[in-house]
């Protein structure tokens, strides 16, 4: 569950409870405040799980009617088979709002904590329904061991949506010198409430002295998932406005995890000269979310220069796929692909080599003729010649489950409670429809709408039927059940909410 989740969930605690506290056959009756909870995440295509995390309310201050005046939320993640990935605490303002959050991000391979992020909440503006309206997230990077900043910026919100984005990077020497900036431009990026659907964004990447180092342009497949496709990149000489090289990275040959990680496939890399003369081309494999091969031709005046073949399977990566742990074998072929060498390297935990040692290889005494860059590119497997949309998965749509409504023997159901929450600008940006028996309320079905008013965002199925309510004066019990569907069809988490 990401930080983004967790606001969502926050606010939705306290309609809840509101809910609940609303009960008109119990007016002396106050509302609950929940322990802890259990929430299910699953991938965008919503069939696989990709995360299950832990709430814990301890921490969380609950005003009489049950809603939230402060405090914080606790929340931990780990993967289906139990690999943490993140810890969260949330601070919290009256009515649920966040103002601040700590992530510790978790090493991918081992035990540890790889990074730790903190965000600044307090400038954003929020809509009626508790959703961010505008403003800015501060953000801010540390290494967990020396507590140095690694990153810092801020992401820059209008409209209900991430419209730009900034980061500064800072040496990890001493945590003050600027290594690189980095902007980003969603002006065409294609979203539903906070989640990518297609489209493109800008990436600038500047020197210290703020002139242009590379301009990336991130093209996002159009299904829904959130994947990108292809990223084009055009790389400037240091300190001048001239072209250097241009870089595609075609992600189509692909496949994803839950959490939208790359599992496996090729990611295949063209690098051309400003005349578009082949400068390289790489294939790198995938298999089980890490690298396992990764094959690189140079050119130079149109023939192969030189080969490389890097094997990764005794290596182990960080959360950014870079080597730490084991060891690597490194092959170099001529330009006819003639074997010159081997070499094999060994790193520690921290990324450095341990040892190199390069056997080499006796060639032809008359060299051969180096190969043609059409014949060597004939060699390869470029996904994007494959027929298109077919390698991209589609959203799986499942039927958002009705929370039963039907009534119990003897029981009586009234007729369900609609309210709706209308912008400033009269759209439409919520519907709450709640449905009760004998005066107590058995389900609800929360509808975000996006900005237009008729997109919906997301719908929440809320299942209050194993809420116990007192008799008399005091809290209500049990627990609740809720099923969040992107899109209102697509399933995206499933959460239990245990009252104290």
């Amino acid at each position: 569950m990401s930080v983004s989740d967790s606001i969502t969930h926050a606010a939705l605690v306290s309609q809840v409870n509101g809910i609940v506290s609303a009960a008109g056959s119990r007016p002396a009756a106050t509302g609950g405040a929940f322990k802890n909870g259990v929430v299910t995440t699953y991938g965008p295509d919503g069939s696989q799980k990709a995360a299950v995390g832990q709430l814990s309310f301890d921490q969380t201050q609950f005003a009489s009617d049950g809603s939230i005046t402060g405090g914080q939320i606790l929340h931990s993640s780990a993967t289906p088979d139990g690999q943490p990935l993140t810890s969260t605490t949330i601070q919290l303002a009256p009515g649920g709002k966040p103002t601040q959050a700590e992530m510790q991000i978790h090493n991918r391979q081992g035990d540890g904590i790889y990074s730790i992020l903190n965000a600044d909440l307090s400038a954003l503006q929020w809509t009626d329904a508790g959703k961010i309206s505008s403003g800015n997230i501060g953000l801010a990077t540390k290494d967990p061991v020396t507590g140095l900043p690694t990153t810092s910026g801020s992401m820059v919100f209008q409209n209900e949506k991430f419209t730009s984005g900034s980061l500064t990077h800072y040496s990890p020497k001493d945590g003050k010198t600027v290594d690189s900036l980095t902007e980003l431009d969603y002006s065409e990026t294609q979203l539903v409430g906070l989640k990518v659907t297609g489209g493109q964004m800008k990436v600038t990447r500047k020197n210290p002295d703020q002139t242009i180092s590379s301009t990336s342009q991130v093209f996002f497949v159009d299904n829904g998932l959130g994947r990108v496709n292809q990223i084009q990149t055009a790389n400037m000489v240091s300190g001048s406005n001239q072209l250097k090289s241009n870089v595609t990275a075609d992600y189509s040959g692909l496949t994803y995890n839950a959490r939208n990680e790359i599992d496996s496939g090729d990611l295949n890399i063209d690098v051309k000269a400003p005349d578009q003369t082949p400068v390289s081309h790489a294939v790198i494999s995938f298999a089980g979310a890490v690298p396992t091969t990764a094959q690189c031709w140079r050119f130079q005046g149109g023939v192969l220069a030189n080969k490389t073949v890097t094997d990764y399977s005794n290596a182990k990566f960080d959360n950014h796929n870079r080597i730490v742990n084991g060891s690597i074998k490194v092959d170099v072929y001529d330009g006819a692909e003639q074997h010159l060498s081997s070499t094999s390297m060994s790193y520690d935990q921290n990324g450095t080599v341990t040892n190199k040692q390069t056997q080499t290889f006796p060639v032809a005494a008359t060299k051969p003729t180096p190969m043609a860059y059409p014949e060597v590119a004939a060699q390869w497997n470029n996904p994007s010649a494959q027929s298109s949309s077919a390698a991209q998965p589609q959203a799986t749509v499942a039927k958002a489950a009705s929370v039963s409504t039907a009534p119990a023997a003897g029981a009586a159901n009234s007729a369900p409670q609609t309210k709706n929450v209308y912008r400033s600008d009269g759209t439409l940006e919520e519907t709450v429809i709640t449905t009760s028996q004998n005066g107590k309320p058995v389900s609800s079905v929360v509808t975000h709408y996006d900005i237009d008013g008729k997109t919906i965002v997301n719908t929440f199925n809320i299942d209050l039927t194993k809420v116990v309510m007192p008799t008399g004066p005091g809290k209500p019990s049990g627990s609740v059940s809720l099923q969040e569907f992107t899109g209102g069809t697509t399933l995206h988490s499933e959460s239990t909410f245990n009252y104290s």
